[in-house]
Order: C-alpha cells, then sequence, then structure tokens
C-alpha cells in the first residue's frame, strides 16, 4: 500500500475563503459571479466570471508562483 501525505485542505472560492464564510454566502444565497472589466476589455462575449478575493502571494511561493496561471489558485 502507498502513503499518502495531506498537505492542505480548504476554500478558496468567490463566495468566500474558508468554511464559515462559504456557508455564510450559501444561506444568503450570494452569488459570486460579478461583471469582469478584464474580460471586457478582451472583447469576450460572456463578460462576467467568479473572481477570487484572496492575496495569493501570501499563501503560495514566489518560485512557484512564477509557473502558475492566474486561475491556478
Amino acid at each position: 500500500m502507498r502513503r499518502v501525505v495531506i498537505t492542505g485542505l480548504g476554500i478558496v472560492s468567490p463566495i468566500g475563503n474558508n468554511a464559515e464564510e462559504v456557508l455564510a454566502s450559501l444561506k444568503a444565497g450570494k452569488s459570486g459571479i460579478t461583471a469582469n472589466d478584464a474580460m471586457k476589455e478582451h472583447g469576450f462575449r460572456s463578460q462576467v466570471a467568479g473572481d477570487l478575493d484572496i492575496d495569493i502571494k501570501a499563501h503560495v511561493d514566489k518560485r512557484a508562483l512564477r509557473f502558475m496561471g492566474p486561475g491556478a489558485a
């Protein structure tokens, strides 16, 4: 049997960054989908997105961040 190591477990979503925030948002009927100016500037037909409200640099090593796209949070 192989060993498995879990290095982290959590939530990062447009409606909250931890279980309590997400649960409160769900109970309140909050949507994390909002207008996205960058998509509008690029001419996308759909100009809404579920943007994250988190400082990714505080959680991911600078060297690893170089190889990650903006959607890899």
